[in-house]
């Protein structure tokens, strides 16, 4: 049978698991990142409204700031209270320079000067800005329309004499209708951003097909109108302007006079689309290097940690298997192991085994060797363990009792011969009564070589049940052995699976983790703009996050590859498991109709003893009714002394104890058994 190699085995596994989890892994971020990118997109364009509303509270406060600066200048003071035009337009040059406008007025709010027109006496008191600062003498801030400029943020400051009294009030401001404010907004969000005036665009980055700003138009989308200017919520939708696709967020402008306008910004979804799809492909390309790596590990540890040792131990089982028992230092199962772990010990374990069973085979073949040479007398004292204790106790006593036996029968020949020659010396007398008398001896003497006969026979019958015997209990032993070993190596499987779903576990969370760390890493990148500093920080998470994703790949593998060594050796123990259950049938068949052979055996020996009975009967009678016959009793009680002296030489061949009664010969030394212990280099021990 072709063995196929375990390790090609386990890295074709890993290779198709890590296939279907990088397939996985592909589909779920292409099937979840438009959402992703969509929730993404929404909280870009919220912040990128926030940095525009941001941006115009910076203006206003820079305005407020300014006002104050040049109101309490004492030369704008005094160039004010000397009618100096030319003096206030230098110092609104110096210190206004980054205002659109300046206008100055009195108390009664008739403007004096402006710095943005030339225009002077209207009255500007309906102005908020300007009419607070007079009323309550504080400095504000606001957005709103003016007489010469329209929508413009709005800092005022009161002016006061050097007695402190209020000579009138000074406001500065920035002319929002001009596109250098939302262009500023767009360069640092990257987002594009409208400023509306009521439902009206006042400025706006957006650009038509002719590339001309698209202002003065209307927004028509009734929806946006109700929840922004009407009800004073922010909103936000994707939208399609000129031909591109954009997240939009609008938030309504709200001054003291309550909402004037709102905010418009959009997040173009394609530019989020394409990081969508660099992020896919990078997540593919890193699960297709991690599953190569993988799958060369896998193998490489295979081929040099479990396929060799499991090689060598394979060998050194199969020499077993067929019989051989001389295996030499280097056919060893540990040679060359060295591990601790579960090959190692195996192999220690199969060597072991090995040592015990040479050590009983020896000692049942010494035994046997000595009672084929009808030695009676001597019992095994080998140390055997757990079942094959029953082996040794069966051979002692299938020795005992043959030994007794044979005993029996060598006192019962013994008091024969004796009775014979005691009647051989009385048959001279009665040499014409014992004709028939000899008949019956002869037929005595038939019966006892029979029972001789069947002796012998019972004697060969109880050698082939021992060793019968002997084999089923090691295959019993074995069969027990090898279904304890296989349910350790299904719990095994059982453990090493619940550990496989722990590890998927661990790689679902990485890939969700993975997924968060490079939506924020668009999110640095759509904020940094060109710079794009942050998304290196946040790449490097992503390659860290990887690198686990191939740690817990690596450990699904050691979880698959523990599986699969168990599932084999379960496998395996249970086919030799029942292969010894097999053999364990057939030898209590063959045990069963051995003991039935005894059984008949038993009963003609019987039989025979009931004859021999019979004749002696007849003995007795025809010896008291014709003492003449006695010549014919003398010739039989000659015939058998000379069969009982040949039945005590076949005994004699036998080596009994001495309580045996009747001939013993003369103890022959016989050499004391050493247990057979493993020894590698014993070439000679041969094959059972």
């Amino acid at each position: 049978m072709k063995i196929k190699s375990l390790g090609l085995k386990v890295s074709l596994i890993v290779a198709i698991m890590i296939a279907a989890i990088v397939v996985i892994i592909y589909f779920t971020v292409s099937s979840q990142s438009n959402d992703l990118i969509m929730e993404l997109t929404k909280s870009e364009a919220s912040a990128a409204n926030s940095a525009f509303a941001k941006e115009f509270e910076t203006l206003e406060m820079n305005a407020v700031k300014t006002a104050r600066i040049i109101a309490y200048s004492p030369e704008f003071i005094n160039a004010l209270i000397a009618g100096d035009e030319e003096k206030m337009m230098e110092l609104f040059s110096v210190y206004g320079s980054e205002m659109d406008l300046i206008t100055v007025c009195d108390t009664d709010g008739n403007v004096i000067i402006r710095k943005h027109d030339d225009m002077k006496g209207d009255n500007v008191l309906n102005q908020w800005a300007l009419s607070t600062a007079l009323l309550t003498g504080e400095a504000v801030y606001t957005i709103e329309r003016g007489t010469v400029v329209g929508l413009s943020t709005r800092g005022s400051a009161t002016i006061r004499d050097n007695e402190g009294e209020i000579i009138g009030a000074l406001v500065c401001g920035h002319d929002l209708s001009l596109p250098k404010y939302v262009d500023a907004v767009k360069d640092h969000t990257g987002a594009e951003v409208t400023l509306f005036e009521g439902d009206m665009r006042l400025m706006t980055s957006l650009t038509d097909d002719r590339g001309d700003r698209v202002i003065g138009t209307k927004m028509t989308n009734q929806a946006v109108i109700d929840t922004v200017l009407t009800r004073g919520e922010d909103f936000a939708m994707p939208v399609t302007l000129f031909g591109n696709e954009y997240f939009s967020y609008y938030s309504p402008l709200v001054t003291d006079n309550g909402v004037i306008g709102m905010f418009f910004v959009g997040v173009p979804i394609d530019e989020a689309l394409s990081q969508k799809n660099t992020m896919v492909n990078m997540v593919l390309l890193i699960g297709v290097l991690c599953g190569v790596v993988s799958i060369l590990i896998v193998f490489i540890f295979n081929l040099l940690a479990l396929s060799k040792p499991l090689k060598k131990i394979g060998a050194f089982a199969g020499k077993i298997e067929s019989g051989d028992l001389g295996i030499s230092s280097s056919q060893s199962a540990t040679t060359g192991i060295r591990s601790s772990d579960e090959v190692g010990v195996l192999a220690r374990s199969l060597e072991s085994a090995y040592a015990q069973l040479k050590g009983y085979v020896g000692e049942i073949q010494e035994r046997m060797k000595g009672l084929a040479e009808g030695d009676l007398t001597t019992e095994s004292t080998y140390n055997f363990n757990g079942d094959f204790i029953l082996i040794k106790n069966s051979i002692n006593e299938h020795v005992q009792k043959l030994g007794n036996t044979m005993a029996e029968i060598n006192t019962s020949s013994t008091q024969v011969s004796t009775g014979a020659k005691q009647i051989a010396d009385g048959a001279q007398s009665l040499a014409q009564g014992s004709t028939e008398q000899a008949a019956s001896v002869q037929e005595l003497s038939s019966s006892i070589a029979e029972i001789a006969q069947r002796t012998k026979d019972n004697a060969e019958t109880a050698e082939k049940t021992s060793k019968l015997s002997a084999t089923i209990k090691e295959s019993a032993e074995r069969g027990s052995r090898q279904m304890d070993e296989m349910i350790t190596a299904v719990k095994d499987i059982n453990e090493a699976s619940h550990s496989i779903s722990k590890i998927i576990k661990t790689i679902d969370d990485i890939a969700f983790q993975t997924n968060i760390l490079a939506l924020n890493a668009a999110v640095e990148a759509a904020r940094a703009g060109q710079h794009g500093k942050g998304f290196a920080v946040v790449a490097e998470e992503v390659r860290n996050l990887a690198s686990k994703s191939a740690d817990a790949a690596k450990d699904t593998g050691d979880m698959i590859q523990n599986s699969m060594e168990k599932a084999e050796l379960g496998s395996r123990i249970a086919g030799e498991t029942a292969e010894s259950l097999t053999e364990i049938v057939t030898g209590i068949n063959e045990s069963t109709q051995l003991i039935t052979e005894i059984a008949e055996s038993s009963e003609a020996q019987s039989l025979g003893i009931s004859q021999i009975n019979t004749g002696i009967d007849q003995v007795a009678q025809v010896t008291q009714q014709n003492s003449a016959t006695a010549q014919q009793s003398a010739a039989a009680s000659e015939q058998m002394s000379g069969q009982s002296t040949m039945l005590q030489q076949l005994i004699a061949q036998f080596k009994l104890h001495d309580n045996s009664g009747g001939f013993q010969l003369p103890p022959s030394p016989r050499p004391s058994v050493t247990p057979i212990n493993f020894d590698s280099d014993d070439d000679g021990f041969g094959k059972y």
